[in-house]
């Protein structure tokens, strides 16, 4: 137990550090995929508004969906 006392206690700003890092990765991770799933989702509305507009045909709209 002295031992795991003397670890934290001596090696607390690394571990600090440590751990901000690997937060801030998980965080950046996590923002990039929620704005790659936001840019997706607004290009199928955009899509879904164009065909029902009628500006494109059916078939380029399944061509444009896959």
């Amino acid at each position: 137990m002295e031992t795991l006392n003397e670890l934290i206690t001596n090696w607390y700003p690394l571990l600090f550090l440590v751990s901000m890092w690997v937060a801030l990765a998980i965080w950046v991770w996590a923002s990039r995929r929620k704005a790659r799933l936001d840019i997706d989702n607004a290009s199928n509305l955009i899509l879904v508004r164009r065909y029902r507009n009628g500006q494109i045909t059916k078939k380029e709209y399944e061509k444009k969906r896959q």
